[in-house]
């Protein structure tokens, strides 16, 4: 779902996802004559409610060819199961057609698109559900200049809401 769609403006419309919007109304927040943000302008201080979904990684290349996760919050580490902060994306997602989604993802979120990504994550953890569905924002910054260096992103997971199915949003 892209910026400026209906799908867009309905998710972050939905009740259910009201720290996803309080995240994406701080970084419009943050941006300079409607450019992407600065890094350096984004404070973990001003956002502590919605750290512990927040993802920052690192844009490797102009253009873009892999990611380097490198802080992840502790509900994506503990939703999924392991700390893969310090991997590259190309280390954990083969560049393959089961996964091309993720890669384009990233990839137009490093071009400066805003897009918003549903998704399903496998759960194998216990026999309380088969998988989670998520939502993820990823989201341009820049360290100076033009270039776009950094993804800041969000994960909002529907573990209590059961399976939304996509007609929810």
């Amino acid at each position: 779902m892209a910026l400026g769609t209906a799908a867009f403006d309905a998710a972050l419309a939905a009740g259910e996802l009201a720290n996803l919007r309080s995240y994406f109304e701080y970084w419009i927040s943050k941006r300079t004559d409607e450019r992407p943000p600065l890094r350096a302008a984004i404070d973990p201080a001003e956002i502590p409610a919605l750290l512990p979904n927040v993802l920052l990684i690192d844009v490797i290349g102009e253009p873009a060819y892999d990611f380097h996760y490198r802080l992840l919050g502790t509900t994506v580490v503990a939703i999924d199961g392991i700390d893969y902060g310090g991997s590259m994306l190309s280390q954990m997602v083969p560049r393959a057609d089961a996964y091309h989604l993720i890669w384009e993802h990233h990839l137009k979120a490093a071009a400066g698109t805003v897009e918003l990504r549903y998704d399903s994550l496998s759960w194998s953890r216990d026999n309380s559900r088969e998988h989670v569905d998520y939502l993820i924002l990823l989201l341009p910054l820049r360290r100076n200049g033009d270039s776009i260096d950094v993804l800041f992103g969000y994960i909002h997971y529907f573990m209590d809401e059961g399976s939304l199915g996509w007609s929810r949003l």
